[in-house]
């Protein structure tokens, strides 16, 4: 790695979280003077990186001490202005006569670019596949065929006391008792008119504790397609809206959008126990 034409701080940094930098670019990584981190009124470990990283950061320094003194390590930070950034940490132990951790020397690479390249990369293979295309209230979505069991005609569904508007009742699927719910109310949409050519998916939501099997109710099925990650937007881009969970993205196929839907996030964790019971 050639470090003279990428951006680079070297630092001297102690066992108490304490950095001193040799850069004043140190400031435009982070948006701190040097001269904060040298009189100590911002410590490194404390204030600039991202705790849920730590664990993973000290193991590294913790391999390092019983090896060659050496380690490579990539986490996240906080700067200044709020900002989150990633570096990739390339370091030196120096250790004092009695085997303890004098300090440490090295060198911080902002890997922020890179980061965002691999999650988008992640991400298109994550979304590209196969989905099953439905219409809800005159609109088409979109559902991954992963998660679809079976597609059933519409039968007599036995109604629950006392549950959600969203919840049509049950059903017996070969003997299993599984819930059926109506996606229209569930995505907030208004009842539909369609009910001569509704049909239920049925499909497996995975929770945090099981699988539940769960009918859902659309007013037709069209066509299964495959569509490619890079055809599908993510909805925070696309959307106004404060709670797009449910939706993978927004896949432009044939001029025209269509919503894709996580199946896994369309019920909370106690929506599925509830229904499951």
């Amino acid at each position: 790695m050639d470090l003279k034409n990428i951006f680079n701080v070297g630092y001297q940094g102690f066992p108490d979280g304490s950095v001193s930098f040799f850069s004043d670019r140190i400031c435009e990584l982070v948006g701190y003077g040097k001269e904060e981190f040298n009189n100590k009124s911002i410590n490194w470990i404390k204030d600039v990186m991202y705790q849920e990283d730590l664990p993973q950061a000290l193991e590294a320094l913790k391999m390092g001490l019983k090896g060659d003194k050496t380690y490579t390590r990539s986490y996240r930070i906080r700067t200044k202005a709020g900002t989150e950034k990633w570096l990739l940490e390339l370091s030196q132990i120096i250790c004092n006569s009695e085997g303890r951790i004098d300090s440490i020397t090295g060198t911080l690479i902002d890997i922020s670019d890179e980061k965002k390249r691999e999650k988008e990369e992640e991400r298109i293979r994550r979304l590209t596949g196969k989905y099953l295309l439905v219409s809800l209230y005159d609109q088409q979505y979109g559902i991954p065929i992963v998660k679809i069991k079976e597609i059933i005609r519409m039968v007599s569904v036995t109604s629950v006391p006392n549950s959600p508007q969203y919840i049509r009742g049950l059903i017996n699927l070969r003997g299993d008792m599984i819930p059926v719910v109506d996606l229209c109310l569930r995505l907030n949409l208004g009842s539909s008119d369609n009910a001569g050519r509704a049909c239920i998916i049925v499909v497996e939501i995975e929770s945090a504790a099981n699988i539940v099997t769960v009918g859902i109710v659309v007013d037709s099925v069209s066509e299964a397609v495959s569509i490619d990650g890079t055809q599908i937007e993510d909805p925070a881009d696309s959307i106004m809206s404060s709670d797009t969970r449910c939706i993978l993205g927004i896949a432009k196929m044939q001029e025209r959008p269509y919503i894709l839907l996580d199946m896994d996030r369309l019920f909370t964790t106690d929506e599925l126990a509830s229904m499951s019971a």
